[in-house]
């Protein structure tokens, strides 16, 4: 489990990195103002309203808001990596030479 999740995480930072390279060159790095919403509001809202101080591009938006959840994502996977090294049962064994360092 621990190894299956190491390699997902692997994969999902290349894939972030992919995703934030594609959101800056499409241009939607403001496609949300605010974070870690969008407009207020957990998902893309679907129109503008009278209160966003700025007009709504709903394709920029929704580049903008999965390159979020992607890395929102990646992060809750590598805090699941850290308790999965923290409290796995196999022993850990370390060379002497490491903490003389």
């Amino acid at each position: 489990m621990y190894t299956k999740t190491l390699n997902l995480a692997l994969l999902l930072a290349v894939v972030v990195v992919v995703l934030g390279a594609y959101t800056r060159l499409a241009d939607a790095g403001l496609g949300c103002p605010d974070w870690p919403g969008c407009y207020g509001k957990l998902i893309v809202p679907d129109v503008a309203s009278i209160e966003f101080e700025r007009p709504l591009d709903l394709a920029k938006a929704w580049k903008e808001m999965i390159h979020r959840y992607a890395a929102s994502f990646l992060g809750l996977m590598i805090v699941a990596i850290f308790f999965f090294a923290a409290f796995r049962k196999t022993p850990r064994y370390q060379s002497i030479k490491l903490p003389a360092f």
